[in-house]
């Protein structure tokens, strides 16, 4: 049984009659796992070998082996609140094999396309307003391109998105704080608005082309703030930056129980990377920001700012 997950083709064998793949295909799993879709023609990058359990373990990790990965785990099957850690496994196991091929899996980001036709690519650590900023986004009209980890590829001294997840999960004050109305799909269990953006087929076209980084936003915004500070961040402060967001999905830092695998770092992947934050520090340092303050006032800041190159 195959499945692609952010550009990464997965074969999963085993313990697969209770619907775990159908899990991991599912709107709670897509949340955190960019562009799930069937598997394409060819070889494997990784394989999974999948037991029933209790609770979930990887007792086998084998990396590079023929130039794949492959892991044997133990577990039920995946879902929201009762068994999420088959998810992030999964997710770190796509970072790692995606950055071999020089896709970076960024987390705790979302990117928007400006109206120059470019992507500001937001981070942030939880609750800084990244999924606010994609309300914004699609209030006035602008493709959100992915939701909470952006692929992100290093091409002729540019970043591009080139993929990212399509589940949008956001608070929904946005609607009366900043009186904007997004239409949603589904509510989680407490309250907040579920936007799918799957089939959206100008976002996907976008994608498949792969879009363009403008600028870079490295967010601390909320709602009881009144206006916005910017500040530049460049030189090392951008690769340092870029470092957690660019690895932290790799070397299990976005945490699952009982304890994220401890992923080595080929020479492959470090290469990559650093041909990642160089592309970055070198090209982007007149244009990556740390923002503060309120979500709106941060958002059309950015906007006049992307308007002003």
């Amino acid at each position: 049984m195959s499945m692609e997950i952010g550009g990464v083709n997965f074969t999963f064998t085993g313990e697969l009659d209770d619907g775990f793949k159908d899990a991991l295909g599912g709107l709670f799993a897509r949340r955190y796992l960019p562009d799930v879709s069937a598997g394409r023609r060819g070889d494997p990058e990784v394989i999974i070998e999948r037991f029933k359990g209790d609770t979930f373990r990887v007792f086998s990790a084998v990396y590079d082996h023929l130039g794949r990965d492959e892991y044997k785990i133990e577990s039920s099957v995946p879902s929201a609140y009762g068994n999420e850690a088959p998810v992030f496994f999964t997710l770190q196991a796509a970072a790692r094999a995606g950055a071999k091929s020089g896709r970076i899996f960024v987390t705790d980001s979302v990117s928007v396309v400006a109206p120059d036709g470019k992507a500001i690519l937001f981070v942030g650590y939880p609750h800084t307003g990244k999924s606010t900023m994609s309300v914004l986004a699609l209030a006035k009209g602008l493709p959100v391109l992915s939701t909470e980890n952006t692929i992100i590829e290093a091409r002729d001294g540019k970043l591009y998105a080139v993929g990212g997840t399509d589940v949008l999960v956001y608070d929904p004050r946005v609607e009366g704080v900043y009186d904007v109305k997004v239409p949603y799909d589904e509510k989680t269990r407490s309250g907040y608005r579920i936007k799918d953006l799957r089939d959206d087929q100008e976002r996907a076209r976008l994608l498949r082309e792969g879009v363009e980084i403008g600028s870079m936003v490295l967010l601390h915004s909320a709602f009881n703030c009144m206006e916005a500070s910017f500040s530049k961040i460049s030189g090392r402060k951008v690769r340092k930056t870029l470092w957690y967001f660019s690895t932290a999905l790799i070397k299990g830092l976005d945490y699952y129980e009982p304890m994220p695998l401890n992923v080595p770092m080929s020479e492959e992947i470090s290469r990559n990377l650093r041909s990642f934050l160089e592309t970055a520090s070198s090209n982007y340092s007149d244009r990556m920001f740390e923002a503060f303050g309120n979500h709106r006032a941060v958002f059309e800041r950015v906007m006049e700012i992307v308007a002003s190159k």
